[in-house]
């Protein structure tokens, strides 16, 4: 009764945030009863792999095939198939069930980008309405509200890098708090353990280690991040007799992103194919760096340029979501316009509060700083996809919401130096994209016309 008493009186107090939250929430279940969109490629894999896991029959996904053949290895995880699993051994094979966490995961993401706002901006006059701001940003996302109606990573492993960013801030206040590092180091395993890009985060961390000289605070959670690693990679090296703490995905990525005439993207070409379907994983593993560096001894000047593609891509406002096969016409075309509406914003305010952000010189947002710089890094070398460049949208919702809040102070902000700046950089790039993927655009246009 107690705890129903603080819940009561945190919403009484908090009556923006509430409905911030329960709309998020509500959107997105709304969104995904109403389309029940159809299990296909990942998501469907996903699935199968859960089912078998939740069947006792191991993290599989062609059950036919020899385990060394067998793809599951190589899909992204293994956490959220994990988290599948132990729904489906609860509740049943049903996906209302998923849809509803989901849904759930999506709104909690969004009180924890609220909670980190208000740590980030403590001393400012406005930090309240700072995370009100990224809290409703980042709740209302289209395309964040799109991805949780899927059974896709997405979700879930966002709502662990809030958790670490959350973590992070609240550490940086409580240095000698040895159960918030061993919490840091736990939610960041399990990041990593559902989308391994998330790795790059925690050369911050340790930097944060290093420079506060907390060495005893960093032991624990190198411990602790380890020791979650540990039941996932003594299961590859007894299947595979290699060790693979993240799985096979990250090599193959490497090999499909970087080939002579790729343009950067994830498009696996034909000779990928033929190889992955008559070789083992660990021989694909193996395969696919020896591609990556044989690529790189002798096309470096082709690496660079796919590099600065990927950037372009990765940053770029003509890629909206909603190109999914679920909708067609105006429906989907509504959805598109909405993506590139809400890319914009996030884009041009984001770029604005980081500059912001940059000449406040404050150590809180160094750190910051230091992870938007930090996350993508890893998508630059491999591969980019419009929803690989979710794992910034946290830190571009705050930064928008820092933005907001600085520029509205500002007597005809809109023709300010920062803002204009912002515009020039973002539409600028967006042109480069347009010029350089003309072609594929217009085909995509097309079918609305």
């Amino acid at each position: 009764m107690k705890i129903l008493k603080i819940i009561k009186n945190y919403i009484i107090d908090n009556k923006i945030l509430t409905i911030i939250l329960v709309g998020s929430f509500s959107a997105s279940l709304a969104y995904s009863f109403y389309f029940q969109i159809r299990l296909v490629v990942d998501a469907r894999a996903y699935d199968v792999i859960a089912q078998n896991i939740a069947t006792e029959n191991g993290y599989r996904e062609e059950l036919q095939k020899n385990i060394n053949q067998d793809f599951a290895i190589a899909r992204v995880g293994p956490l959220y198939e994990y988290f599948l699993a132990g729904i489906y051994k609860v509740f049943g094979h049903y996906y209302g069930v998923v849809w509803f966490f989901q849904a759930l995961l999506h709104a909690l993401s969004a009180w924890l980008l609220y909670l980190t706002a208000l740590l980030i901006f403590s001393a400012n006059e406005k930090k309240k309405g700072i995370a009100l701001w990224s809290a409703g940003i980042f709740g209302f996302y289209p395309d964040l509200i799109e991805i949780s109606a899927m059974l896709m990573t997405e979700t879930l492993y966002l709502f662990f890098v809030c958790l670490l960013f959350y973590l992070f801030f609240r550490f940086f206040y409580q240095q000698k708090n040895w159960i918030l590092v061993s919490l840091l180091g736990l939610v960041s395993g399990l990041a990593v353990l559902a989308r391994p890009p998330v790795l790059f985060l925690l050369p911050v961390v340790y930097f944060f280690f290093f420079r506060k000289k907390l060495w005893w605070q960093a032991t624990i959670f190198s411990a602790v991040l380890l020791l979650v690693f540990v039941p996932w990679t003594a299961r590859n090296y007894q299947v595979y007799g290699e060790i693979m703490p993240f799985g096979a995905a990250g090599n193959y990525n490497f090999w499909i992103g970087n080939w002579h005439g790729g343009d950067g993207e994830q498009s696996p070409q034909p000779f990928h194919t033929a190889f992955t379907a008559t070789h083992e994983i660990k021989e694909i593993n193996g395969e696919s760096m020896r591609q990556f560096k044989l690529f790189l001894q002798e096309h470096p000047a082709e690496f660079l340029k796919l590099t600065t593609l990927r950037i372009i891509k990765y940053f770029s406002i003509i890629r909206p979501m909603g190109w999914w096969f679920y909708q067609t016409g105006i429906g989907q075309l509504l959805f598109v316009l909405s993506s590139a509406l809400a890319s914009i914003f996030l884009f041009i305010f984001g770029l604005a509060g980081a500059i912001k952000a940059w000449q406040a010189k404050e150590e809180k947002l160094n750190y910051f700083l230091g992870f938007l710089i930090f996350t993508p890094l890893i998508i630059f070398a491999t591969v980019v996809e419009t929803r690989y460049r979710f794992q910034v949208y946290p830190l571009l919702a705050i930064l928008s919401a820092y933005a907001v809040s600085v520029l509205s102070n500002e007597k005809r902000w809109w023709c300010g130096k920062i803002f204009l700046l912002s515009v020039f950089i973002v539409f600028g790039n967006g042109l480069i994209d347009l010029f350089l993927s003309s072609g594929k655009l217009l085909q995509r246009l097309g079918q609305f016309f």
